[in-house]
């Protein structure tokens, strides 16, 4: 009976010393959406998003294929159009370039012409990083428009060269000293 004991404890330290080390670097999606690079973030704007450009169909799809979650009713506001008319799909990518992040794909009309326009959003990367790396992989140069209001900042970015009459947006919170950003393309609908 000893025997059987001594077993069962050694196994127990054995689990213990394996599992001590797994726990102790999980980290929370927060966290680990916090250590994400603005290169990571761009990357998988241009991947998801840029690339792209217009085609509704084709961001559902490829966000489907690539298994990335429901956007969680609650977060949608966050990325949906203002609009209620407007399609709009979001989800939750967590694993790839740039993850964790928000991808929200929405078609409505604007002036009698059906865009498309595809966001991905987190809430804690740094700004600045995500401008020079927009600016390094996507030879953006300086926006074309940029404000601060009510506490937020808006970059526009004319990529015509892209699509005829795109844009790139760039929102964030850095005027009340927040983190975060949304980076978004809006396009004329191609479906």
């Amino acid at each position: 009976m000893r025997y059987d004991k001594e077993i069962l404890v050694r196994a127990i330290l054995l689990c213990c010393a394996l599992l001590l080390p797994a726990l102790a670097t999980a980290q929370t999606a927060s966290e680990r959406a916090a250590e994400v690079s603005g290169e990571d973030f761009v990357r998988a704007f241009l991947g998801n998003c840029a690339q792209n450009a217009g085609n509704f169909d084709i961001v559902i799809a490829a966000a489907e294929a690539l298994g990335f979650s429901d956007l969680p009713e609650e977060m949608k506001p966050l990325l949906a159009p203002q609009d209620p008319r407007a399609e709009f799909v979001g989800y939750y990518a967590q694993s790839g370039d740039g993850a964790p992040y928000f991808l929200g794909v929405a078609k409505g009309d604007l002036d009698g012409r059906s865009f498309t326009i595809c966001s991905i959003a987190n809430p804690y990367i740094e700004t600045a990083q995500v401008v020079s790396a927009l600016k390094n992989f996507a030879d953006t140069g300086a926006p074309d428009h940029d404000e601060s209001a009510m506490g937020q900042r808006y970059r526009v970015w004319f990529v015509n060269e892209w699509s005829e009459d795109a844009f790139i947006s760039l929102t964030d919170a850095e005027p009340m000293g927040y983190g975060g950003a949304t980076l978004a393309i809006s396009a004329p609908s191609i479906n």
